[in-house]
């Protein structure tokens, strides 16, 4: 993973020979870097959808409905298996038994590490002061993000505020949980103290390493979390109190956290654009329709190998990337033969119905705003087939980024060097097989087209992929675009004009009809809890599939409404247009119960340290 994640140098050596002491560690610029290495290797793979919930428990993007969770453990969330004593992710603690690969991001362990970083870095003998500021800032950094991490998953946190003397007492080592905002106020106390040391931009080469950009667009998202409903104000968490009685989540709402987190965003914003980032744009587009060039900006914005010019914080990992075009490229079963393989391509990490009617329609509107749709979504969510058509209603006219993200029957798809036409009906060469037993079909009716390319290969020969190098975002632009916009309207309760502007970017980028234009098709922008609704949904298809629907519907607090029930998809089981064309159940593990927004604390934890609480529905 390390040498993944800074592909530049060799840092799998992390200490050296023997048993390393803390002289050892700080003895050279090699051995210290080398310990910031390792100390960067906690990093949880968040884009890998069995290493964290994050792409496939936020109702965007799921896998099939085989698998038990312990070897994709995001389903422990989705039907109510994540419990204390069984839970499926290693990120408090890695001990837990629920995941068979053993996640191991033991994120406490990497916060020690840095302070101890922090605490011994000017001992280093031949650090240059620009190596030892940038040392520090990451240490810094790493703090934050981790003490993040543990907030977005597991709610208010333990604040590791320094290096625990080896002497500590008890009282100085069994810490309580601190509310949110005082969490959030370290987080971001961290954050500016790295923004302080860190260079303001990197190589490619050290893509994934920290930045002063990077702190403050996540410093930005941070504040926008804290300003959020879920966590503003929400009285359900009264009783969510900490050791000593104080109430975890704030029970009283603040409108002026909105203005703070739009001004954080804003800042965010004009530091990356001014040292050069704007939206992906492709420069082979020049003169293309409208949709061609935003279908391509789109697609191609993701299989950059290094996106410096919209990620503003990435990774270069590879096993996630090569998961999405695994995992995610059709696979291709021919009912003529016999035996069912899972070589090559597996065609079941999908989009859901939820997303495929996210995304907006040509027009840039909801399909629920745009006179052309409205009534036949209304009536069978545009499933019917216009005459002398191959597909369905709900995929025409869309949202270039549509076709950029999601695949679809008798919808063009591009890898293995083609581009070719996809036949997702039951028995047919892309759709389900008919057979229960078979883990790799598509339990939605969709493939994922996002992250996939031309140059994905499989050879049937030697049975091997050839997989597209890139990295993958973990914050871009678009994301402040969008946040500003939200946290402008939660505050005035309508949009100002920098607010539209940074949406009509977004919507310039996808080949969409400006913000105000759209709207004026129908009698002007929306106003109240519709608008709200309006930005969520630009959120939501902007972000697709990348594993941010995961935290934003918890956030908004809407979680257990998009991910409760029973899920919707098309029949898979249908071999015919008029079969296929229907909403039906999704094939799913097991029933969907909605718990918590948060994981479980282990029971290994509670019983060591008696002054945490466990989160609230566990």
């Amino acid at each position: 993973m390390l040498a993944a994640l800074l592909p530049a140098c060799n840092f799998l050596d992390v200490v050296p020979n023997g048993t390393a002491t803390e002289e050892d560690l700080f003895s050279s610029s090699l051995e210290c870097e080398r310990y910031l290495f390792s100390a960067y290797g906690y990093m949880p793979l968040t884009m890998a959808f069995r290493s964290s919930p994050d792409l496939c428990a936020g109702g965007d993007l799921i896998s099939g409905a085989n698998g038990l969770p312990r070897y994709y453990p995001y389903k422990g969330l989705l039907y109510g298996e994540e419990n204390s004593n069984n839970t499926y992710f290693g990120f408090w603690e890695p001990t837990s038994p629920g995941y068979e690969g053993k996640i191991n991001a033991f994120l406490t362990k990497g916060i020690r590490s840095c302070w101890d970083i922090i605490d011994n870095v000017d001992l280093v003998p031949d650090f240059t002061d620009e190596n030892r500021s940038s040392v520090r800032g990451e240490a810094y950094f790493l703090i934050a993000y981790y003490h993040w991490l543990l907030m977005e998953y597991y709610g208010p946190a333990v604040i590791i505020d320094r290096k625990m003397p080896v002497n500590a007492s008890e009282d100085e080592i069994l810490l309580p949980r601190s509310d949110w905002d005082a969490c959030t106020q370290f987080v971001c106390a961290m954050y500016d103290s790295a923004a302080v040391y860190l260079p303001t931009s990197r190589p490619a080469s050290e893509t994934g390493r920290a930045t002063a950009q990077a702190a403050k667009a996540l410093k930005a998202r941070a504040l926008m979390y804290a300003a959020s409903p879920l966590v503003n104000g929400n009285t359900a968490f009264a009783d969510f109190k900490s050791y000593d009685g104080t109430p975890l989540i704030p029970q009283t709402y603040d409108a002026e956290k909105w203005l703070i987190a739009r001004d954080a965003t804003l800042e965010a914003i004009e530091f990356a654009e001014a040292h050069g980032h704007r939206l992906f744009e492709d420069p082979a587009g020049a003169g293309w329709s409208d949709a061609e060039r935003g279908r391509n900006n789109y697609y191609q914005c993701f299989l950059q190998r290094w996106n410096s010019q919209e990620y503003i914080f990435a990774s270069a990992n590879q096993t996630a990337a090569q998961q999405f075009q695994q995992f995610g490229a059709p696979r291709q079963w021919d009912a003529s033969k016999s035996s069912y393989t899972s070589y090559g391509f597996r065609g079941y990490l999908t989009p859901t119905q939820q997303i495929a009617e996210t995304f907006l329609t040509d027009k840039g509107l909801p399909l629920w705003a745009d006179p052309d749709t409205k009534d036949g979504y209304e009536a069978n969510r545009l499933l019917s087939v216009a005459a002398g058509d191959s597909t369905a209603l709900l995929f025409r006219h869309r949202d270039p980024r549509f076709y950029a993200t999601v695949g679809y029957d008798r919808g063009s798809y591009i890898y293995n060097g083609d581009t070719l036409s996809l036949h997702m009906r039951c028995k047919e060469r892309h759709g389900y097989t008919d057979n229960v037993k078979h883990e790799y079909n598509s339990c939605t009716g969709y493939v994922l087209q996002k992250f996939i390319s031309i140059s994905t290969n499989y050879t049937d020969v030697t049975k091997s992929i050839t997989y597209h190098v890139y990295s993958l975002p973990l914050v871009r632009l678009a994301e402040l675009y969008l946040d500003y916009a939200e946290a402008d309207f939660e505050y005035w309760g309508t949009l100002s004009p920098k607010a539209v502007g940074y949406l009509d970017k977004i919507h310039a980028r996808a080949g969409l009809p400006p913000f105000e234009t759209a709207w004026a098709q129908v009698g002007g922008m929306p106003t109240g809890e519709k608008l709200r609704k309006v930005l969520h949904q630009e959120n939501m298809a902007e972000l697709a599939c990348e594993g941010r629907q995961y935290h934003n519907i918890r956030r908004w607090n809407l979680a257990e409404q998009i991910l409760g029930g029973q899920q919707e998809a098309l029949d898979i089981t249908g071999q015919t247009a008029a079969d296929f064309y229907r909403i039906a159940p999704m094939r799913e593990y097991a029933t969907r119960v909605f718990v918590s927004p948060w994981l479980a604390i282990p029971m290994t934890e509670l019983d060591i340290n008696y002054k945490l609480v466990q989160n609230p529905g566990y």
